[in-house]
């Protein structure tokens, strides 16, 4: 069934019966399927047939999401008579859009052998209207072909009694998946808690050219605790030490630019007075660029900045289980969490930004059905986001922005 034909069959009945096209163009603004440009223009036009045909020959151009956007927008604003006439082709798009989903969570062999095999989804048509055409400063810009560094802290508890069975999978599914999307990956394994904060410190310091990172990723997998992460001496050291190394603060070469944090870890309440004994102690440094003779880009400087920020800016951080929870691991196919994402990025990284590909994790991760023996409630991930502008992978984009941004 051609979505087209959605608008083109019911065009007559929606422009003759619509009668709060305003309020449909605010939705369909929310769905983030119109721009702030073209919900404007709609509510500008004085008569509402004209606003009408406005939204229809709009959404004629925004692809098939379009079609299931409308659906919803009816819904929301009380056009349920015109909803029911979109409902075959929203139903549809809706399983199109939701063909590589496992059938459980987490998979089967079978399933998540294939996923393993596929290739990320990139981008093909620059021009196609699946994509959203934001301003330059409405979108993070990541189209290097090298986008920046991945750093992947993978605490196994190796031979041990708090061994972390299936973390191995995660990292090797984390390291295709974001090689995939053109970063540089660097792991790194059964680190003491104190190191892991030292390792971050030496691979920011090895940075030469800031001006080719366009983004940094810190995955860390771990045991935890409510704020707390642990190393592999079972000391812990405060999430937020290891997060400060990549702000504005203390990295003056990714001011403006986004910071993706995910978290492998279960976030339990337990004797924080006992937790804060072992946590180790840490002094966060600054960059100490090198002599302006030694590298190939520019050296930086403490200049004053024309605008102040606060230095946890572009910070997007997103924790495997909500605060007070556990976070559940499988042993053959990797965390339920990290998993998930691999999943989602894979299929949906193309065409959607990063707080809706997040959605989707949760679907995953909340559909989870552990072993019999473990008193398991429904669980989804949990996202702190400080970002300033939407994020988008752009895979298989390179060079300057994409041509589907309008100017």
């Amino acid at each position: 069934m051609d979505w087209k034909k959605a608008f083109a069959k019911n065009r007559v009945q929606i422009v003759k019966n619509l009668a709060n096209p305003n309020n449909v163009a605010d939705s369909l603004f929310s769905d983030r399927v119109f721009t702030e440009e073209m919900r404007d223009e709609v509510q500008q036009e004085p008569e509402t047939e004209k606003k009408n045909r406005m939204i229809l020959d709009t959404l004629h151009r925004r692809g098939q999401r379009s079609v299931k956007s409308l659906y919803n927008a009816f819904q929301e604003t009380g056009n349920d008579h015109l909803a029911d006439l979109l409902l075959p082709y929203a139903k549809i798009i809706e399983q199109k859009e939701n063909f590589n989903d496992p059938k459980a969570w987490p998979p089967e062999k079978p399933e998540q052998t294939t996923m393993e095999e596929h290739g990320v989804f990139k981008i093909k048509d620059l021009k196609s209207p699946l994509l959203h055409d934001y301003n330059r400063e409405d979108v993070y810009r990541l189209c290097g072909e090298t986008r920046g560094k991945v750093f992947i802290m993978n605490n196994k508890f190796s031979k041990t009694s708090w061994e972390r069975e299936g973390s191995d999978v995660d990292v090797t599914n984390l390291t295709d998946l974001f090689q995939q999307l053109h970063f540089e990956v660097v792991t790194k394994t059964d680190t003491p808690a104190k190191e892991m904060f030292e390792f971050l410190i030496k691979e920011r310091n090895k940075i030469e050219n800031w001006k080719a990172i366009e983004c940094i990723v810190l995955i860390v997998m771990s045991h935890g605790t409510s704020g707390y992460i642990y190393g592999s001496d079972r000391k812990t050291i405060k999430l937020s030490d290891l997060t400060d190394v990549f702000d504005s603060e203390h990295c003056l070469g990714l001011d403006d630019k986004p910071r993706l944090v995910f978290v492998q870890a279960c976030r339990g309440v337990t004797d924080q007075d006992k937790i804060a004994e072992l946590c180790v102690k840490v002094e966060n440094q600054k960059i100490q660029p090198k002599s302006c003779d030694e590298l190939d880009s520019e050296t930086f400087h403490e200049e004053k900045p024309t605008q102040i920020k606060h230095p946890s800016a572009d910070f997007f951080i997103v924790y495997a289980t909500p605060e007070g929870t556990s976070a559940y691991r499988n042993i053959e196919s990797g965390s339920w969490f990290l998993n998930a994402v691999v999943w989602t990025f894979k299929y949906h990284a193309k065409r959607e930004e990063l707080q809706h590909l997040l959605i989707r994790v949760n679907r995953l991760v909340a559909k989870g059905k552990g072993d019999a023996g473990y008193d398991q409630k429904l669980t989804v991930s949990e996202v702190k986001s400080n970002l300033r502008k939407k994020f988008y992978f752009f895979p298989g984009v390179y060079g300057d922005s994409p041509q589907f941004f309008k100017e």
